[in-house]
């Protein structure tokens, strides 16, 4: 008996740390439901608004933007991180623009692109 006790528990042992990592791998299977879907994740929101301040360096940008429809967000003045620091190049302080964000995690969201706001003639 103790011989079987013996082999059991290490085998036993190595099932259970195995588990994390099994539930890991079936949150991203296609067809599982998990807390958030990618498709959610990465629909991108459209807004505008007025560039409060700008850090190039740290990739970030300050705006206080209209209401975001699909977010069911009101105005407000926020800062948000960019995906990509080139999309800052020429975006200044003052200036209207038009941008997309994406969320990428619980209430974590990106700025994909950032452009000068059209003109209304």
């Amino acid at each position: 008996m103790k011989r079987v006790a013996v082999t059991v528990a290490p085998i036993a042992l190595l099932v259970l740390a195995a588990l994390p990592l099994q539930a890991a791998e079936m949150k991203d299977t296609p067809g599982m439901k998990s807390g958030a879907s990618k498709a959610t994740t990465e629909k991108a929101h459209k807004g505008g608004g007025t560039v409060k301040g700008v850090d190039a360096k740290a990739g970030k940008v300050s705006l206080a933007h209209g209401p975001i429809a699909g977010l069911n967000w009101p105005a407000m003045t926020m800062d948000f991180q960019v995906k990509d620091k080139a999309v800052l190049k020429g975006v200044t302080p003052g200036q209207n623009v038009e941008f997309e964000i994406v969320q990428t995690g619980q209430s974590q969201f990106v700025i994909t692109r950032i452009a000068p706001a059209a003109t209304k003639k």
